[in-house]
């Protein structure tokens, strides 16, 4: 196995691990031929990529992933390529994911917190 897929492989390991840990019991790496899809996360219909580089090309992944992607529901997961070097522990993991989507995630987060804070004045 050559070292970029080897790194590619590692970095879909960590965010897979993630989404487990977060609840997502069901997600599993796809296929090495599935393009701009390395990990399946049920059947949310959410396409998620991952990329484990030094340099990160944003645009011409967010047009591969937007091309196989449902409604726009797509997350890429950019993992920094050093994470011993200074940025790239700044830098870690970060997701990058279409607006609309992301805008609706929010709202339903923020209806999640509304929930609780009554739930936490009702008693």
């Amino acid at each position: 196995m050559s070292k970029a897929r080897q790194k590619g492989t590692v970095g879909e390991n960590i965010i897979r691990d993630l989404l487990i840990q977060w609840g997502h019991k069901d997600v599993k790496r796809t296929s090495a031929s599935t393009e701009s899809h390395d990990i399946w996360l049920g059947d949310t219909g959410v396409t998620v990529e991952v990329k484990y580089r030094k340099a990160w090309s944003l645009f011409k992944w967010i047009a591969r992933i937007r091309n196989v992607s449902d409604d726009n529901k797509w997350v890429i997961f950019a993992i920094h390529g050093d994470r011993r070097s200074t940025v790239g522990k700044q830098v870690d993991k970060v997701a990058v994911m279409d607006a609309d989507f992301a805008s609706e995630l929010l709202m339903v987060w923020r209806h999640q917190l509304d929930k609780a804070n009554e739930q936490t004045l009702t008693y």
